[in-house]
């Protein structure tokens, strides 16, 4: 891998000190660019550390395709880069040519590995497997073949939206991992009890912040102006990627509710996902008579109209079905912004009701309505919660922590090592 050569070179001409270890060589796993801001700043962090020498395979980003560069990343899918490019080519085609890229470029993959092994593999996202196919488990095998070790971040135990269906096979792509990371407690236990995994194979690594940056709080009103959302009553954000399982239905039918209470009140959805998601949300808006009461802005937005919309809002809602990992909500918590969401297990790992959030059942229209209206009319309300968020994430590790975590996940792989959930093999 030129990466890697290049590594090489640069260790020959500045040499290492005596004594001190040849650093971890890793392959950070996410072609699609399915998770591209959680693995930029953890490329990022451990691009900074001498122990580590990290090659991001990954295409650009197709709604943001300079970030890697902004991170000061150099990101290498393989052969292909073109299909993150085509954003106003039909959907059909566009899906048709990111699938044929995809697999040129785990080929290419393949073929690397005959002449440059990375001591580890660390895979983000394995997009295939949601549908249930094996090629990428067949690509990790091979790996392991090879003698590369395989660490495994978890950002959902199972597909969102999929059941149990798909099940067996990331439970035979669990077992290929040497090491597998979880955000919180209950995706691990969700990892030992419901797919075997032992716990001593897993690292529990939280996720960092996002768009920490633009984080600190700017004037509402100027924010608001900049957006073209006129009128100084409450406003309320969802804002993410537009998925089934993240209750933008169920939180429509609470905000009529909330609407026939307070008209003044306003619900911004920003954000992107596939067309008919896209389509449901808007034929749900006029079906319930909405238009008046909700913003929309469905499509991707910048960093800095991401952040001109939490500084315009008062209150985040979270209302989904199911989730294990949220880079919404952790975008969010560092906005000293009071938030409703869904009783779920993932987000009370974060969040303590009446504490620091309101939580709701999950399809509980009334609850739904009457925590947002709570908010809606109480400021003060508002701003203990969001202050007491805020102040419960001060303790929580950022990015180079996490990168050293990370790090030490690396060297329990490569020292010890895991033959599909049998004995610990020494392997050097």
């Amino acid at each position: 891998m030129m990466v890697c050569r290049l590594g090489k070179l640069s260790l020959l001409m500045n040499p290492r000190p005596l004594g001190m270890p040849e650093p971890i060589r890793v392959w950070m796993l996410d072609l699609l660019s399915i998770v591209p801001y959680y693995t930029g700043h953890l490329c990022a962090s451990l691009s900074r550390k001498t122990e580590v020498r990290v090659a991001l395979a990954s295409i650009n980003y197709q709604y943001d395709l300079d970030y890697f560069r902004r991170q000061r990343i150099r990101n290498d899918p393989g052969l292909l880069n073109v299909a993150c490019r085509l954003g106003r080519a039909p959907a059909t085609a566009r899906r048709v040519l990111k699938l044929i890229e995809y697999f040129v470029n785990l080929t290419a993959l393949l073929i690397r590995f005959t002449f440059s092994r990375p001591d580890v593999i660390h895979v983000q996202f394995l997009p295939l497997a949601s549908y249930g196919l094996p090629v990428e488990r067949w690509l990790l095998q091979l790996a392991r073949a090879f003698g590369i070790k395989l660490v495994h971040t978890v950002h959902n135990v199972l597909p969102q939206d999929s059941g149990d269906r798909h099940k067996s096979g990331y439970k035979s792509i669990y077992q290929l991992a040497d090491r597998l990371v979880c955000h919180d407690i209950h995706a691990a236990s969700r990892l030992t009890i419901e797919f075997g995994v032992q716990p001593e194979r897993i690292s529990i690594i939280p996720h960092g912040p996002l768009f920490v940056e633009g984080s600190r709080s700017r004037s509402s009103s100027r924010s608001r102006e900049r957006l073209g959302l006129a009128g100084d009553g409450c406003l309320v954000l969802w804002q993410g990627i537009l998925r089934a399982y993240k209750g933008v239905p169920f939180l429509l039918k609470a905000w009529q509710q909330v609407c026939h209470k307070d008209p003044r009140a306003r619900l911004a959805i920003v954000g992107t996902g596939d067309r008919d998601v896209v389509q449901a949300v808007e034929n749900e808006v006029i079906a319930l008579g909405l238009q008046s009461g909700v913003w929309l802005e469905l499509r991707f937005v910048s960093v800095q109209e991401l952040d001109d919309y939490y500084d315009a809002a008062d209150v985040l809602v979270y209302p989904y079905s199911e989730v294990t990992t949220s880079g919404a909500l952790l975008t969010g918590v560092v906005r000293g912004k009071a938030v409703v969401a869904s009783q779920l297990p993932a987000f009370e790992q974060i969040l303590r009701q009446d504490e620091t959030a309101l939580l709701v059942p999950y399809g509980d229209v009334d609850a739904l309505a009457a925590s947002l209206l709570r908010l809606i009319g109480d400021a003060d309300l508002r701003h203990s919660l969001g202050t007491r968020l805020l102040e419960s994430q001060a303790d929580l590790p950022g990015w180079e922590e996490i990168a050293s975590r990370t790090y030490d996940c690396y060297r329990a792989a490569v020292s010890e090592g895991w033959n599909c959930g049998r004995q610990p093999i020494r392997v050097r």
